[in-house]
Order: structure tokens, then C-alpha cells, then sequence
């Protein structure tokens, strides 16, 4: 718990420098410009997990809640990039979580309560094209998710423990629109779609994203929003069925 209260007295100590020296900006970023015009971010991922994983045939259910999210998190870590030179711009998105918990599976071939770890990574290179920029900003992109999984199964009662670690890359699709309410403020909204069981792919993955946004200075700026993704990975003895959804939070910086 030390560490979240770290963690957040960190946030907190930011947002009061950020907001004590406020010089009204403009979304720059989604303005059109000849040069090269960047935005980074920082941010956190609160995650609800809903469903099932299986690893060398040992199955359990992952229903990790909002309330449980603090607890099961062991390690995050997340940013973003994007750049645009006219039209044409290029997209990265890293994400790196640790998580840990307990289970009970009454039924099934193998009952009894699981032990469960599962780190997930997900990068994203993505080229984005902006197709239009008024009244509202509208880019389409084609993509490819680096998805790296690790899960780890363990039944004391049977004293069993089963681990294993599998990587593949998702091509994906979608669009996005970013919708000005003024000079300061944005709504954002993405969505796409990838997998198609190509290869070693997954079958399917989905992702959405709504936004909040407010340019504070000519540097910072502060997002809010809600996000889900849905991934259905099937390979041998090995599967991922879940969704991933919940509240994040970041710090963005233009230059």
C-alpha cells in the first residue's frame, strides 16, 4: 500500500505544479502544420479483467473487479507517442502490467482454488493518415499489437503449478475522431479492430476508447477516459479469453 500512496502523492504533486502554472494553451496537436508537431503521455490503466485463461490444459477463471484491481496489480507501466507532419503521422503505445490472485473453480476437470500470475505486454506501432480537420478531426490507421503473455497456474491442493509464455502480433485496423469543444478542450473517440486468426495471430481483438482532454499550457495537458479490449487467443493447450476494461488517467506533453 506504500507504494500506491507514493504513486498517487506523485500524481497529486503534479497535477498542483501543472494547474499552479497554467498559461491558457491550444490543441496544437490537432491543428494542421507543415512541421513535425509531437505529443507524449504518461498514464495509468485501472483494469477490470472478465474471463477465462488456460495454460497446457489447466483452466481457471480471471474475474479481477474494479475493488480488486490495487490489490491484484503488482507492476504497471504505460505511454504513448504520436507525431504528424501534414496528413501522415506515426503512433506507439506501450503497456506493461504484473498481476497476482487468488481463484476458486469448484467444477471443472482439476477444482480447487488457483493461484494465478499474469503478465501482459502490449506495444502498438500504428500509421495514422487524417483524412479530415474541420468541424471535427477524423484520422484512419493500420497497425500491428505486439501482444507477449505470461500466465502461471497453481492448484495447492494438487500441488500442481503450470506456466507458460507465448508472443504474437496482432495486425489491426480502425479509426478515431477527436471532436474540439474549444481551444483548450477535446473529446476523443477510437476504435479498431485486428487479429483475424492470421497465422499465429489471435482470433479476434477489439479495442475501444472514449477521451476527455484538456490542453493546460502550451506543454501539459490532461486526459481522462475509458477503455476496453476484448482478446480471444487460441494456440495448442494455451488460451485467452477476456476483457479488459476500465477508467485511465494520464499527463501529456506537446512539443
Amino acid at each position: 500500500m506504500k507504494t500506491w500512496k507514493s504513486i498517487l502523492l506523485m500524481v497529486v504533486l503534479t497535477w498542483v505544479f501543472v494547474l499552479g502554472n497554467v498559461t491558457p494553451g491550444r490543441t496544437e496537436i490537432l491543428e494542421k502544420s507543415d512541421k513535425w508537431k509531437n505529443f507524449a503521455a504518461i498514464y495509468g490503466w485501472a483494469q477490470a479483467i472478465n474471463g477465462d485463461l488456460k495454460i497446457k490444459g489447466v483452466e481457471t477463471n480471471v474475474d479481477v473487479s474494479f475493488s480488486d484491481t490495487f490489490n491484484a496489480l503488482k507492476f504497471f507501466f504505460m505511454g504513448h507517442y504520436e507525431g504528424f507532419k501534414g496528413p501522415w503521422g506515426v503512433m506507439f503505445d506501450g503497456n506493461y502490467t504484473m498481476l497476482e490472485k487468488d481463484f476458486e473453480r469448484p467444477s471443472g476437470a482439476v477444482p480447487g482454488r488457483r493461484q494465478v500470475k499474469v503478465n501482459q505486454a502490449l506495444v502498438e506501432l500504428a500509421v495514422p493518415y487524417r483524412f479530415a480537420w474541420k468541424p471535427v478531426v477524423a484520422d484512419a490507421f493500420i497497425g500491428g499489437r505486439y501482444n507477449g503473455l505470461y500466465g502461471e497456474i497453481a492448484i495447492p491442493s494438487r500441488a500442481l503449478k503450470v506456466d507458460d509464455n507465448v508472443q504474437w502480433v496482432d495486425l489491426f485496423v480502425g479509426g478515431r475522431v477527436f471532436i474540439p469543444l474549444d481551444k483548450q478542450w477535446y473529446i476523443g473517440l477510437r476504435g479498431d479492430i485486428g487479429g483475424f486468426g492470421i497465422g499465429n495471430a489471435s482470433d479476434l481483438a477489439l479495442n475501444g476508447i472514449a477521451s476527455i482532454n484538456w490542453q493546460v499550457n502550451e506543454l501539459f495537458s490532461l486526459h481522462a477516459g475509458y477503455r476496453a479490449y476484448y482478446l480471444k487467443y487460441n494456440e495448442g493447450d494455451n488460451e485467452w479469453k477476456a476483457t479488459q476494461h476500465g477508467p485511465w488517467f494520464g499527463i501529456g506533453f506537446t512539443f
